[in-house]
């Protein structure tokens, strides 16, 4: 049994300049005690299917969790049932499968709808009916399918974990979702809000609103030199500052000030304009560590520390004890490579409320 189901992390965190990483972070984040191992896709160097199997492969005792995938309509539902059915089988029951809603812009790159909640629902409930062994007539947003199955009945059903930013998608995961999963940059309070509108969601359409279950992504630099920090987190975080509607979304659950934070988007904006041919990852941010420097002191104080966990290890300790006692059932730690955590999970024992999360499933849906 894992020593901290309640902890997962992110392996090759946003783009993944060298993707054979994965080998050594998954089998530290396994013998670290790691509950979970979330494995980001993008459509390059780092498909699902792949890394999932090898993160399986790597982790005798960790979950894998599909975090996420997103633009469903680029998968046929039958793919996605047989990939989460076989992950299941391989692993005994140790797999999540994390939805997003995607980019509009890829949906268009690739020729397939936007996502919205009717496509959701129906999705989901095709996944669930071919779990269950049933054979799935259907006609509607999410495609066509005719006499579709898998021919098997599995014995536990895949939990599916939706990430949710906005309060309608908070709500409609808390109706329909088995897990949620909170964006980065969330205040501890922020956490507590969003849980609310879950929980209300779940018991408004009669489940039980302690099912579902809610982790928020921390990013988290612990003992780490000055780079390190400027690369896990200030980078990481600049990233969504460029992102439609992210820093909208921060400001309005967290309700913190926009304006303080523009000035923050502009410079990243000027620094992708004025960049580099090879020096900016595929997310458009700079790598230079005396860019990054700049942007650090730019930002806000209280979206460095308050949104992130930096610092010394019994700091960040304390910010995710605090993330647990406003109500998240787990954490995903992001931005860092395991092996740079280790001191931090060496002293998580005198932080982790014991009474909340002994004995747990390491599957983070279940």
């Amino acid at each position: 049994m894992q020593a901290f189901p309640e902890l997962g992390f992110y392996a090759l965190p946003g783009h993944a300049i060298e993707p054979k990483q994965i080998f050594e972070d998954v089998t530290a984040g396994d013998s670290l005690g790691f509950g979970s191992v979330w494995i980001s896709e993008r459509l390059n160097n780092k498909e699902l299917g792949v890394l999932s199997g090898i993160s399986l492969a790597k982790s005798p005792n960790m979950a894998v969790a599909a975090g996420l995938i997103a633009n469903l309509p680029a998968r046929n539902p039958v793919l996605t049932a047989a990939y989460a059915s076989t992950m299941m089988l391989l692993s005994d029951n140790r797999f999540a499968l994390g939805v997003g809603r995607g980019f509009n812009s890829l949906a268009d790159s690739l020729g397939i709808p936007h996502m919205n909640f009717a496509l959701f629902a129906d999705y989901f409930d095709i996944l669930r009916r071919l779990w269950r062994g049933e054979t799935v007539d259907y006609q509607g947003p999410a495609g066509t399918l005719t006499g579709a199955k898998l021919g098997m009945e599995l014995d536990v059903i895949p939990p599916i974990i939706m990430a949710a930013m906005g309060p309608k998608t908070l709500y409609w995961a808390g109706q329909h979702a088995d897990g949620v999963l909170l964006q980065p940059l969330w205040s501890t309070e922020g956490v507590a809000a969003s849980i609310d509108i879950v929980r209300r969601g779940a018991l408004d359409a009669g489940r039980d609103p302690a099912s579902v279950k809610i982790w928020p992504i921390v990013v988290t630099a612990s003992d780490v030199d000055e780079e390190k920090q400027l690369d896990y987190v200030v980078r990481r975080m600049s990233t969504y500052a460029v992102l439609p509607h992210i820093l909208e979304a921060v400001c309005s659950i967290n309700q913190w000030s926009l304006d303080e934070v523009l000035p923050v988007r502009q410079a990243i904006r000027d620094d992708m304009d004025q960049a580099r041919a090879g020096s900016m990852g595929d997310e458009g941010v700079t790598r230079e560590h005396d860019q990054l420097r700049r942007l650090r002191d730019l930002w806000p104080e209280k979206w460095l520390y308050e949104g992130n966990a930096m610092g010394t290890a019994q700091h960040c300790a304390g910010r995710l004890k605090d993330y647990f006692d406003a109500g998240a059932d787990g954490i995903v730690l992001h931005g860092s490579r395991p092996q740079d955590l280790a001191s931090l999970l060496d002293i998580w024992p005198q932080y982790r409320p014991a009474e909340r999360l002994t004995g747990r499933s390491v599957n983070p849906g279940l």
